[in-house]
């Protein structure tokens, strides 16, 4: 067995679309930050904002009433479910071609690096490996929902019961709602890099920060990440070459945007003389020297603006 991101789109459908609601990895801001360089005449860009609307929250209810119950254990659930269906055909399936017991596939990811790494991870070791500890390190909450009670502070806090295993290799695990909350966004930044096959830069500091606050659980130390907190657009125009070519220096952008606005993710807008509008990450863009761009043959981080 092999892993498929068609595969794992469809068996993780329902899951992935809860925690795309309830936990996405970059919580949108309400609002865009707008550094405007279009003027050419003005010696410093324009800076304004544009309003964005607040999110509306569902409500559940039951019978037309509306509902008290604390989905917590069903939001952890669901998160560790999806990191399952990533771990499942990453390991060779047992004599009688059935997939592999779950205490397998968790003695697998805690072992060493974890089991295979899957695009866009296979050079991340240190994150791959800590989203598998947190898989492993966590099925006592997972086994406690399913089989046996789990436990709900007054806190918030998931606290996991004992089974009848032999001595585990931790104590119960216990998850404060601060943690919960990072563990759904890891997850839910870990599997959208999976089904784009891409990790960003922006996305990739801010998952690494997610799993800074999880050390408790996966037992290994902070990979120094930094949580996008905001959004930011910059306007501009590229150089025009004497070839003909355009050139486009980000780095004084960058550095100006995050200067003004540090934790923020940094989209750009290159607007051409003939019309033609491209647009994507600043943070992708090369910052150790100009980057020459043709409009017949776009570099990777830009895309048209439609």
């Amino acid at each position: 067995m092999s892993f498929s991101v068609t595969r794992f789109a469809q068996d993780s459908a329902f899951e992935r679309y809860a925690l795309d609601e309830l936990a996405p990895a970059i919580i949108p801001s309400h609002g865009l930050q707008i550094i405007d360089y279009l003027e050419e005449h003005r010696t410093e860009p324009r800076i304004h904002a544009s309003a964005g609307s607040a999110t509306v929250k569902a409500v559940a209810a039951i019978g037309g009433r509306p509902a008290t119950v604390d989905i917590a254990p069903l939001a952890f659930g669901m998160a560790w479910k999806i990191l399952d269906l990533v771990v499942e055909p990453l390991l060779p399936p047992r004599a009688d071609g059935q997939p592999q017991t779950i205490g397998a596939k968790v003695n697998s990811a805690r072992t060493g690096n974890g089991p295979q790494r899957l695009k866009p991870f296979t050079g991340e070791v240190e994150i791959w490996k800590r989203l598998m500890r947190l898989y492993g390190n966590t099925m006592d909450l997972r086994h406690s929902i399913a089989h046996r009670e789990i436990i709900i502070h007054d806190d918030g806090s998931l606290g996991a019961t004992p089974g009848h295993e032999p001595a585990p290799l931790r104590p119960p695990s216990v998850m404060t709602a601060d943690e919960l909350g990072y563990f759904l966004r890891a997850t839910q930044g870990f599997y959208t890099a999976l089904l784009e096959e891409q990790l960003l830069s922006r996305q990739r500091k801010n998952l690494c920060f997610l799993l800074d606050q999880l050390t408790s659980h996966h037992d290994l130390g902070p990979l120094g990440g930094v949580e996008v907190r905001r959004n930011v657009l910059v306007l501009a125009r590229p150089q025009l070459l004497p070839s003909g070519r355009f050139a486009f220096d980000a780095q004084p952008y960058l550095a100006y945007a995050l200067n003004r606005f540090p934790n923020a993710g940094c989209d750009i807008h290159l607007y051409f003389p003939n019309g033609v509008v491209l647009g994507g990450h600043l943070e992708d863009a090369p910052t150790n020297r100009p980057c020459e761009i043709r409009l017949d043959y776009l570099p990777g981080w830009l895309n048209p603006i439609h």
